[in-house]
């Protein structure tokens, strides 16, 4: 072989290894896959000195460039396993904490109400103080099936209970119903609210890491976020 045609198919590997490092940022594994393996990066830069052309010899920026290169690539390939191992750590302490909320009743984002057994329970949250609170209480088709009267209520999370009756005092049956506040200020204005989700704690799953653990919650379709609770009750 000769000493061109060596370094001509020794070149790729440079030109490899410099568009990889261009794009660590992006993709660390993309690096490592171009490298290969510390081995190999410095077996074929032994070989690419020994066989290169003495009248045309690599100058000390271009040895400086690829050793700069490999260190760049090398050190981002450490520093993604280091976040993993982190992103590892946190999720499982995220799990552990999660645990601990089995058995307890949570609040979350949305405005399901699960009626399972004699009263349901809900949350909603007051951008400022209301003279007088209604939570009304629906069905899929947005028919409203209950009023709920709650007075006067102070800015912030509230929450209140339904004993599963409609507004003629007949008794629905188990099942998934929804529910919307409607809030007047002092002056009769609308106060926005923001409604929530109560429910029991069933079970915990991890997830994988970087996603968190997700919780089951009594009587509600689908998992909620660990990220999602909003509050402990």
């Amino acid at each position: 072989m000769s000493v061109n045609s060596l370094t001509s198919s020794i070149n790729p590997f440079y030109a490899s290894l410099q568009s990889n490092s261009a794009t660590t940022s992006g993709s660390a594994s993309s690096g490592a896959s171009g490298l290969a393996s510390e081995n190999t990066f410095y077996n074929l830069l032994v070989t690419q000195l020994t066989n290169q052309d003495p009248l045309n010899p690599m100058s000390n920026s271009q040895l400086s460039s690829q050793l700069a290169q490999f260190s760049v690539a090398n050190g981002v390939q450490a520093i993604q396993g280091s976040l993993s191992s982190l992103m590892g750590q946190i999720n499982q302490n995220q799990g552990l904490q999660a645990a601990s909320l089995i058995g307890k009743s949570v609040t979350t984002s949305g405005n399901q109400l699960t009626l399972s057994g004699s009263t349901s329970t809900g949350a909603y949250d007051l951008s400022s103080g209301a003279n007088a609170v209604d939570v009304l209480v629906q069905n899929s088709a947005g028919q409203t099936l209950a009023v709920l009267p709650q007075g006067p209520q102070a800015a912030g999370m509230q929450s209140f209970s339904w004993n599963g009756a409609d507004v003629s005092g007949n008794v629905l049956p188990a099942g998934t119903y929804q529910f919307s506040v409607q809030a007047r200020g002092t002056n009769g204005q609308n106060v926005s609210s923001t409604p929530y989700m109560t429910g029991v704690v069933n079970g915990v799953t991890l997830g994988t890491a970087g996603a968190g653990p997700t919780l089951e919650l009594q009587g509600q379709q689908g998992s909620v976020p660990f990220s999602a609770i909003q509050n402990i009750i």
